[in-house]
């Protein structure tokens, strides 16, 4: 068992429907369908064919604390964060939003009662400036220690496998289906199935 009983989460399409709001918003303000399934590739706005203006006004959008409020939890989400902290582990939920979005992002948690220990804003995609902000590095999240990981991000899952050897839970997403191939990391299409997963905790 490893030493350290942190266990990272992912927020975005992990604990809630991020890209689900996200295609509502782009049908409201763009008049663009696009299925779920269609969102083939982690770029959204490439996914739905948006311009960069378009795809700046979504992001701009989706980040305003009312929106970020709207966004519906995944099922079974909240009894798997209770079932490890019940056994003893802690939550530390690792999101790639920007640091404007820190308030509105512990709004939602607490909205919903998601149970976890601490909040982390990391820039993982090179997206946002971290100095003078709460956001870190992916170099400084690498100095910290997880015993598990929940992501859908699979540049992030492998990061995570590879620089931190950290074994990965893929929550299984359309972005995410191409192969798969490093040992730590296995795909789940439900939080009940990564519930059970995760050794310790029966």
């Amino acid at each position: 068992m490893p030493q350290t009983r942190t266990i990272y989460v992912d927020m975005d399409d992990v604990l809630c429907h991020t890209a689900q709001h996200c295609l509502r918003i782009i049908q409201r303000q763009f008049g663009k369908a696009v299925a779920f399934e269609q969102l083939n590739t982690f770029d959204l706005g490439a996914a739905c064919a948006l311009r960069a203006e378009e795809t700046a006004e979504l992001f701009r959008i989706v980040h305003h604390p009312d929106e970020i409020n709207g966004i519906e939890p995944i099922e079974g989400a909240v009894a798997a964060l209770q079932k490890w902290t019940a056994a003893g582990y802690d939550v530390a939920i690792v999101t790639g939003r920007p640091p404007t979005t820190y308030e509105a992002s512990l709004e939602w948690l607490a909205r919903h009662q998601i149970p976890y220990q601490n909040f982390t804003v990391v820039d993982k995609y090179g997206r946002f400036e971290t100095a003078s902000t709460i956001g870190i590095t992916l170099s400084q999240l690498a100095e910290r220690q997880f015993c598990w990981a929940v992501e859908d991000s699979l540049p992030m899952a492998n990061y995570l496998a590879e620089t931190m050897s950290i074994p990965v839970a893929l929550m299984d997403r359309p972005w995410n289906r191409t192969a798969v191939e490093h040992a730590l990391i296995g795909r789940y299409s439900r939080w009940d199935d990564i519930a059970k997963a995760w050794p310790g905790t029966d």
